[in-house]
């Protein structure tokens, strides 16, 4: 079984319907959220701001202090944000990243996740545990063993979790109390789940894609080696976008009837440099 190119994309038309526009001043970018409808976004600088929009992306606030963010996810109207700090703590708010409160002690904070209504959290610590929250959190509770986690994925609900720890992927399926080990040893990197957190989608630098769909129980590899490092879902789990280290963004349509199809854009489209 191999990925299928698709040339079905738009040659003709995608300059007129498909164009990335550069917003904002260049900075260290670390992680980016986004609302359910893309209007409420929020990003952090490594050693900077956390930055705001409330219009897709056209105008930016700086909110916070500066510090080394790491990561921040979003609930799916965009009201509760939550963003860890790297050898800091987590940060949460409930007012579109306009006020923020400290939570939880300082750790090697690396990844944070949330449920589409922002109550349930979940957050993994490099050479520490995972923690997760039922609270939109103000509190946390150590989950797991001590691993070198290094990112972590959430179903809508908040029930199904996905960690990278270890050289291996963990799976929960109630909330983070329980964790199981599956896949093989790999250098993984990034992971994301579809909403039911039935489908998930896992990459690994220098290595291939991975894909499950039955919650990580099992997995098929695809694609060629690549330096792949980042990697996000549609919410059925059927449309991907990964992208390179010093390559381009590759996105991946997998139709439920037949086998998933690889449509990656012409070179002069999604192009850029992680």
């Amino acid at each position: 079984m191999s990925w299928q190119q698709s040339d079905r994309l738009e040659r003709g038309a995608v300059h007129a319907q498909h164009k990335w526009t550069a917003r904002d001043s260049a900075r260290l970018w670390q992680s980016i959220s986004s609302s359910a409808d893309g209007r409420k976004l929020a990003a952090v600088v490594n050693g900077g701001q956390i930055y705001t929009s409330t219009d897709g992306g056209v105008n930016w606030t700086a909110r916070a202090s500066n510090r080394y963010w790491h990561a921040i996810t979003s609930s799916a109207n965009g009201q509760k944000l939550v963003a860890v700090e790297f050898s800091g703590q987590i940060y949460t708010s409930a007012d579109s990243g306009a006020t923020w409160t400290a939570r939880e002690s300082s750790r090697i904070w690396i990844s944070v996740s949330s449920s589409a209504d922002g109550h349930k959290l979940a957050a993994v610590t490099y050479g520490g545990q995972i923690y997760t929250s039922t609270d939109s959190g103000v509190t946390w509770t150590p989950r797991a063993t001590n691993r070198p986690w290094y990112a972590i994925t959430s179903s809508a609900d908040g029930s199904k979790l996905a960690a990278l720890g270890g050289g291996q992927i963990y799976t929960s399926k109630d909330s983070g109390i329980t964790w199981t080990a599956g896949a093989s040893n790999r250098d993984w990197y990034a992971i994301t789940s579809s909403a039911d957190g039935q489908k998930l989608a896992a990459v690994e630098y220098g290595g291939q894609i991975h894909t499950s769909a039955d919650s990580g129980a099992t997995w098929t590899a695809w694609e060629g080696n690549r330096y792949w490092q980042s990697i996000t879902s549609s919410a059925d789990g059927l449309k991907l976008a990964v992208g390179v280290f010093g390559g381009h963004i590759h996105t991946f349509i997998a139709p439920q009837e037949s086998q998933p199809k690889v449509a990656p854009r012409p070179a002069d489209y999604a192009t850029r440099c992680l």
